[in-house]
């Protein structure tokens, strides 16, 4: 028996009868970074866990709800899915709001569908057709805390199918199913319990440290790969996202989500967005280590700098910005980590100066 970690950590290998880490057999990748960070999954002990179970059951035809707090992944996870069914598969996202009700949730299926023999309808010629509902628990609830997208929902997983209002007749929907998911602190947090029966629910949590540093060495691996050696060395990449993980951490525990700055919430999605910056960087502007550094700071600046009210917070940043700087780049120019004005912009691209 494993001494360490969960029991969701591990599978039983077939071959072997023993228990094995879901971080033994994760996949490896490479990124290219002509490709968006969004269309791409980086996989890690946990994503791989849940995809292995998803696989199953979407050749089952089983549908599945992935639970779990703002930027966990979960949107993520499901789109890696959905790009890599096979060619009889196809796929339709709806994203449900506040203002979704069932009129609206029911054309936009149907969209997708065409009639059959008698009142049968399915997905075009032998294709099979997975529903990716995002945000289940958002509609509006009514008077009898019901929703009607929800009961709609609930009305096709347990008959298999829904009514024609202009005709008042039976649709029969064949050779589909439903992937979705919620976040459980918006929204009305729950969705009918005759609902969520029907579904295998899947508890997404934040990814670790190391499944962080995976992810995010991933991507700048493969953006620096044709940078300066100094630049394209591992160690130094490590720094930098080390810096961003604990730079995170610090924003995160210092600013607060209040009734005034109810906007003062910071994810993994938050950190992701750092990433984004620093990958629309080019070799050709980039040839000393300090600089790619100042880049790093320059672009967390832009995403939590930028989201703060007041001078007061403001300053609070720049000083944990500043700390973090010194920390993880204490070996390189200071004038280049930290230059005034701090600026990184690709306006004056092609023009002198």
């Amino acid at each position: 028996m494993p001494m360490k970690g969960t029991v969701f950590d591990f599978f039983v290998d077939k071959q072997t009868q023993k228990f094995v880490s879901w971080a033994q057999v994760v996949p490896e990748i490479a990124y290219s970074s002509t490709t968006s960070m969004d269309s791409v999954t980086v996989p890690t002990g946990e994503t791989t866990s849940i995809t292995f179970y998803l696989d199953l059951l979407v050749e089952l035809r089983k549908p599945a709800l992935l639970v779990g707090l703002a930027g966990a992944g979960k949107t993520a996870l499901i789109n890696g899915k959905l790009r890599t069914l096979p060619e009889e598969y196809i796929s339709l996202t709806i994203n449900f709001n506040y203002y979704t009700e069932s009129a609206a949730f029911l054309s936009v299926m149907e969209g997708q569908l065409e009639k059959k023999a008698g009142k049968n309808y399915g997905p075009p010629g032998s294709s099979k057709l997975v529903y990716f509902v995002d945000d289940l628990n958002m509609p509006q609830l009514d008077p009898y805390e019901t929703s009607t997208a929800i009961s709609l929902l609930r009305q096709y997983m347990d008959y298999q199918h829904w009514y024609d209002l202009t005709k008042l007749q039976i649709k029969v929907i064949n050779n589909c199913q439903f992937l979705c998911a919620m976040n459980p602190t918006c929204g009305s947090f729950v969705i009918n319990p005759r609902l969520q029966r029907h579904f295998m629910v899947f508890a997404i949590g934040f990814p670790g440290q190391e499944a962080l540093m995976t992810i995010f060495s991933t991507f700048l691996n493969g953006h620096v790969k044709e940078f300066d050696p100094k630049i394209a060395d591992t160690v130094f990449q490590n720094k930098i996202i080390q810096a961003a993980l604990e730079l995170h951490t610090k924003v995160s525990s210092t600013f607060r989500k209040t009734a005034n700055n109810f906007h003062y919430e910071f994810s993994i999605r938050h950190l992701a967005n750092v990433f984004k910056g620093i990958l629309m960087s080019e070799s050709t502007f980039f040839s000393e280590p300090a600089k790619f550094a100042s880049l790093f700071l320059h672009e967390a600046e832009r995403v939590y700098g930028d989201r703060l009210v007041s001078v007061k917070d403001l300053e609070a940043y720049q000083k944990i910005s500043k700390d973090t700087g010194k920390k993880f780049f204490k070996d390189f120019d200071q004038g280049q980590v930290f230059p005034n004005p701090h600026i990184f912009c690709n306006c004056w691209k092609g023009k002198d100066g």
